[in-house]
């Protein structure tokens, strides 16, 4: 994504199907801000950090599948609502990502997870 285009909900979705579900983490150079805060305890901070996160889960040889159900777009923030799905399509858990954005990048994330399924 140049540095002058704004994000959007469609360019948030193509972030999300290629980093997660094509699982080609080089989308992550785009969106992604280098310094990037993450608080979630479980992946590491930076860009870089949540590269290394995603490359080892992918390699789990685990199915990761993320369905986005709703893209809210409210000043300076993205949420994004989707589920965690099986090869089936049923739900393993709901997932709320939260991002700050500044200069059209994510600078910070924050998630709430509920692994009741559905």
């Amino acid at each position: 994504m140049a540095a002058n285009q704004k994000i959007t909900k469609n360019s948030v979705q193509r972030f999300y199907t290629n980093f997660f579900n094509k699982q080609e983490v080089s989308h992550a150079d785009d969106l992604i801000a280098e310094n990037y805060i993450q608080h979630n305890p479980n992946v590491p901070q930076g860009r870089a950090g949540l590269i290394a996160a995603f490359q080892e889960k992918f390699s789990s040889q685990e199915y990761f599948q993320l369905a986005i159900d709703h893209i809210l777009l409210a000043d300076d923030y993205v949420a994004v609502f989707l589920r965690s799905v099986t090869e089936q399509g049923c739900t393993k858990a709901h997932v709320v990502d939260l991002y700050r954005v500044e200069n059209n990048q994510f600078v910070e994330h924050w998630d709430y997870f509920d692994k009741r399924g559905s």
